[in-house]
């Protein structure tokens, strides 16, 4: 096998004639800023494996992964707490990072920090931000959901990125009342990132009132809340892990097959078919054209 030299994360060998080399050549690099928070990314990785098809090591995607946990709070900033830092700077830098690594591909697990996505992609030359606010708000759009209840930090649900997302797309976004938010960011900051993760019974109900508003269907808009281990469906609704939705769309953007099996089991039946296809990847990728390398953001 002849040895080639690597040009922004290309193969580094030429593989001619071995046809699982090529395909992996062809394959593109995923860069993860991650820190956000650490067990999350932690999450994320485990749950790309898993829904990569693969049958040996070498069917898997490169992955580069930043765990940047010292990445300002974004909920303290998107609220306008007073000396809250920008979180955008930092993850622009981290962005460019990755891409200087040759990830082709970037994705965060953060929901939060989605709603300045544009702006963190807009540094980026050649690469691309895969938006899990994006996918998501896609999937349940093709899949005909019409009313969703959102549990997330205050910071997303003050920054309104999963209700402008849903609202494109002709879906409905359902908040809890202040009371109820209040008890999922306790959850969030209280529980989850102090490492004491809460049982699934927690959140029964937040999602019991949902149902009663109408919703057919309920988003975990925050990575912590993914390491509850949500089911797929109870009472009726669809229950969609947004760290799902990105760690499949994350395998079908890089050029790897998705697993069936892994789906069967992590999404309802109606979302199952735009999972396999990765009918809303497209959409959900941010280019940039590195119009603010000079300056990274501030806000």
């Amino acid at each position: 096998m002849e040895m080639i030299r690597s040009h922004g994360g290309g193969c580094a060998f030429s593989g001619r004639g071995d046809p699982m080399v090529e395909r992996r050549c062809a394959r593109q690099r995923l860069g993860i800023v991650g820190g956000m928070g650490p067990a999350a990314t932690a999450r994320l990785l485990r749950r790309i494996v898993e829904f990569t098809e693969a049958s040996r090591d070498q069917d898997h995607l490169e992955v580069t992964v930043l765990n940047r946990p010292q990445i300002p709070d974004r909920s303290a900033y998107l609220l306008g707490v007073p000396g809250a830092p920008s979180f955008v700077g930092p993850l622009q830098q981290a962005a460019l990072e990755l891409e200087a690594l040759g990830c082709s591909v970037l994705a965060t697990p953060c929901n939060t920090a989605h709603a300045r996505a544009s702006r963190i992609a807009a540094v980026l030359q050649r690469g691309r931000l895969l938006s899990m606010v994006e996918a998501t708000a896609g999937l349940l759009a093709m899949a005909g959901y019409r009313r969703v209840g959102l549990l997330a930090t205050e910071g997303a649900a003050a920054s309104g990125v999963y209700d402008d997302a849903l609202s494109r797309r002709g879906v409905e976004a359902v908040m809890p009342d202040a009371a109820c938010q209040r008890q999922v960011q306790a959850m969030i900051y209280g529980e989850v990132k102090a490492g004491k993760v809460p049982s699934w019974g927690q959140v029964m109900p937040f999602l019991a009132m949902f149902s009663q508003v109408g919703c057919d269907a309920v988003v975990l808009g925050c990575t912590e809340l993914s390491l509850l281990g949500a089911p797929s469906q109870m009472g009726g609704m669809a229950v969609v892990d947004a760290l799902d939705v990105l760690a499949a769309s994350c395998v079908a953007a890089c050029g790897a097959s998705v697993r069936r099996c892994e789906v069967d089991r992590s999404f309802a039946e109606r979302l199952r078919p735009y999972v396999m296809d990765g009918a809303a990847v497209g959409e959900a990728l941010l280019s940039g054209g590195g119009e603010q390398c000079a300056a990274l953001q501030a806000s």
